[in-house]
């Protein structure tokens, strides 16, 4: 039978994957085999569990890959129902958090099959996440991020069960079973312990108001192994505390906490030549660790994490092999001179045969990205 080029394309990136898991001839050949018949293939598990990992090792903008052999992979590929899909969607969370020891995982559900629309997705950003509730005068209640998944949640009949349209509540899960969107299930109501929290509390000037969860779950990543595609494959690693303090709480597009902070401390705001930001932004990246170390609740700082991977990276091109990653996603957003990856060059090579990637709305798994079409090479 001949092969189109899709298959021919799958054909090589399972080849590649096989070659890096060390499969025999005979698994060569039967992968093959089943491409030609099926136009796609099926990963025994101990496959599934390596590509699950070498796809985090692969991946270009994350800092903590050197873990990747840590990764905890449940396989969920025969899960298709709403209600089984939220059971094991529960059972992550709860093992994930570990009381507050984080543990790496990923739970990955059905394969994207040829001609057939994908089985399970998730249509949130991450397993938990802060909603935004827009205001009449243009501002936002929480999370700006969120503000047009929040809106298409409450058009679909959400409302929050618990502590109303505060800055700090739990979006629901919307799933989408074969293609259609089920309604919207308050987890975080519901099950409230699947959702720990910390509050930030600055080490002299007390609680700011704020709050960050615990685990950072991404929900919307597509993870490909070995050319074969899984839609739907929630992952978790551990918070990295610039994420929280120099990001998430600290963009004015998101919580703009820099103007509070730097009233806390009393800081002259008049002109940004007085560094009240650059000051701000450090004292509450101080708040985060402060809290998080105080809570119990794993959280690694941008010095260590920094130091960590530059020994990966050293360790890795010692023997030849190529760490590929995207500078500006590695360096920190606090002090990035002071960390190993501001001095040093990456090569910003995407692995297309087993990596994690984000959806496009009609996605061509296995197309090779063209320079001249200004194709984001982290999408589908």
């Amino acid at each position: 039978m001949s092969m189109n080029a899709m298959d021919e394309t799958l054909l090589q990136h399972a080849g590649d994957f096989l070659a890096a898991f060390g499969a025999e001839a005979a698994r060569h050949e039967a992968v093959a085999q089943e491409i030609r018949a099926t136009g796609t293939y099926r990963h025994t598990a101990e496959e599934l569990t390596f590509g699950a990992r070498l796809a985090w090792r692969n991946s270009n903008r994350c800092v903590g890959r050197h873990l990747w052999r840590t990764l905890h992979v449940f396989d969920a590929r025969e899960v298709r129902d709403a209600e089984g899909v939220r059971g094991r969607l529960e059972s992550h969370l709860d093992f994930a958090f570990h009381e507050g020891q984080i543990r790496n995982i990923i739970t990955v559900f059905p394969p994207r099959r040829p001609g057939a629309v994908d089985a399970v997705r998730v249509a949130n950003h991450q397993l938990l996440r802060y909603a935004g509730f827009a205001q009449p005068d243009g501002s936002v209640v929480g999370d700006p991020h969120s503000a047009g998944f929040t809106e298409r949640c409450r058009a679909a009949g959400w409302e929050p069960r618990c502590g109303g349209r505060g800055a700090h509540t739990f979006l629901p899960w919307v799933l989408e079973i074969d293609g259609v969107a089920q309604p919207p299930v308050d987890v975080c109501a519901l099950r409230p312990e699947l959702a720990p929290e910390v509050e930030i509390v600055h080490p002299e000037t007390g609680p700011l108001g704020l709050r960050w969860y615990a685990v950072p779950a991404l929900a919307d990543m597509v993870l490909v192994v070995g050319g074969v595609v899984y839609p739907c494959a929630p992952f978790n690693g551990h918070y990295l505390g610039t994420e929280i303090g120099a990001r998430n709480l600290a963009d004015e597009g998101r919580y703009n906490a820099l103007p509070q902070m730097a009233r806390l401390l009393g800081l002259d705001t008049s002109h940004p030549r007085t560094l009240w930001r650059d000051r701000a932004l450090v004292e509450l990246n101080r708040a985060v660790l402060h809290s998080f170390d105080q809570a119990g609740v794993r959280l690694a700082d941008h010095h260590t994490l920094g130091a960590t991977f530059e020994a990966f990276c050293q360790a890795q091109t010692s023997v030849g092999t190529p760490v590929h990653g995207d500078w500006a996603w590695l360096v920190p957003p606090l002090s990035g001179a002071l960390t190993p990856q501001f001095h040093r060059d990456f090569d910003n090579h995407v692995v297309r045969h087993t990596n994690f990637f984000y959806p496009a709305p009609n996605p061509e798994p296995f197309e090779k990205p063209k320079p001249e079409s200004g194709k984001c090479p982290f999408h589908l």
